[in-house]
């Protein structure tokens, strides 16, 4: 809409989590005009339950084991594909490379071509980094690098290389422990981030032990290593002839 020369449109979101609000917002119901692709740790045998006051919830209970499990957020509306307008793809309850590897191959890229859009729009999330503290991923930097170049890939095939992406989740900051090559005053240790005077005075931002322990793996890799393999993907698909 709005004279722009699009017909159709692809959204491919590899967050974590599964794009609940893109989808309500662009695929409610079957809409030609767009295609929406979510790949995100979930699935059936993990989300596959109502609450406990459910009709069927024994039956959903014996399918799990017999135990209700913690599921993952936001539930159970990535587990399926509503219409065909939808393809979402959860991965288990952590994302692997092999498991992205092989649903970018054989689901998403048929999927994709059969559309033809117009434009494909990224919804980039890194939350499935290996060191990100959600730990609900497997993934490393190169990986997500890769994931970028098959998305253009996809671009260049249907429609002429048009692709841009918009920052999603990733949380794997090195922010509590300081890099030995900067200067920060000794006050800061042990802080995640200097909120400056706007932090409520009933809020604090210490961070607990066991998320620092998380982040401190992220000096290593993480979030920002994430983001430079997936701009230098999106680099080499702009360069492309």
């Amino acid at each position: 809409q709005g004279g722009l020369g699009l017909r159709r449109v692809c959204v491919i979101d590899f967050d974590v989590h599964h794009g609940n609000g893109t989808q309500d917002i662009l695929c409610p119901t079957f809409d030609p005009r767009f295609l929406y692709v979510s790949l995100h740790a979930g699935g059936a045998h993990i989300n596959g339950y109502d609450d406990e006051d459910s009709e069927d919830e024994s039956f959903r209970l014996r399918q799990l084991g017999g135990r209700k499990q913690e599921g993952i957020f936001p539930g159970r509306c990535g587990d399926t594909s509503p219409h065909k307008g939808v393809l979402n793809i959860p991965l288990g309850r952590r994302v692997t490379a092999s498991a992205m590897g092989t649903a970018l191959v054989s689901q998403v890229t048929p999927a994709v071509e059969a559309f033809s859009p117009d434009l494909i729009i990224l919804s980039a999330g890194f939350d499935a980094h290996v060191n990100d503290p959600l730990g609900m991923g497997g993934l490393t930097a190169e990986d997500f690098g890769s994931v970028t170049e098959v998305a253009c890939q996809m671009a260049y095939k249907t429609c002429s290389g048009r692709i841009f992406s918009v920052l999603e989740g990733g949380y794997g900051v090195p922010c509590c422990v300081p890099r030995d090559d900067l200067f920060l005053p000794n006050s800061t240790e042990g802080k995640l981030l200097d909120l400056g005077n706007d932090l409520p005075a009933n809020m604090k931002d210490d961070v607990p032990f066991s998320l620092k322990v998380k982040l401190d793996k992220c000096h290593a890799e993480g979030f920002l290593e994430c983001v430079k393999e997936h701009v230098k993907g999106l680099a080499k698909c702009s360069k492309r002839k």
